[in-house]
């Protein structure tokens, strides 16, 4: 199968899934994020705002700024590819960009260099590659960053990915089942 076509059965996967069982893995993961990002004692988190069909990010939003935790939501520049991550402290800041993506206030403090990053995409395999929507701004974004990166994910987002070699997978998958510290798997297979 293509990258569009594993796209497109995800995209599918989660549009289907039942909204009493998606709100308890949301919690589930939320939880578990929430126990990740305490254990590691991360000040800042870098966090996409939530789109439709993934894990709705404002759970862990909400609960890390009412826990002191600085967040920081991505603005894309599509001019060049590139993001900024902009201070967020409520939601009433979030505005939508030229492409009805929803954004924090363009004006708030910028930090590209969180603690923890939370990478989004469709698709994860087990090693922690990805497979997004195709834009390829968290990729570029991930070349030059240093911090600790982790998804957020239902474990129905597990499965098949095809690896590019510019490709960077993340450190940990946060699952509703459970935490998956694949840069560890990563390592130990070398």
């Amino acid at each position: 199968m293509s990258k569009k076509e594993l796209r497109q059965n995800m995209i599918s996967t989660l549009k289907s899934m039942d909204k009493d069982a998606k709100s308890k893995a949301e919690d589930s993961i939320t939880a578990h994020a929430k126990d990740f990002i305490q254990k590691h004692a991360f000040k800042s988190v870098g966090i996409v705002l939530p789109m439709k069909i993934e894990y709705d990010t404002w759970k862990l939003i909400d609960e890390l700024l009412d826990s002191g935790i600085e967040v920081y939501s991505p603005q894309c520049h599509y001019d060049d590819k590139s993001m900024t991550f902009h201070r967020l402290t409520s939601k009433e800041e979030v505005t939508l960009d030229e492409k009805n993506i929803p954004i924090p206030n363009p004006e708030a403090p910028v930090n590209n260099d969180v603690d923890l990053l939370i990478v989004p995409g469709l698709i994860f395999s087990t090693d922690g590659y990805r497979i997004g929507y195709g834009g390829g701004f968290y990729d570029r974004f991930l070349t030059s960053f240093k911090g600790s990166t982790a998804s957020l994910i239902f474990s129905e987002q597990l499965g098949e990915t095809i690896v590019m070699e510019h490709d960077l997978p993340v450190d940990t998958l946060i699952t509703d089942k459970e935490i998956l510290s694949v840069k560890a798997v990563r390592e130990h297979e070398e």
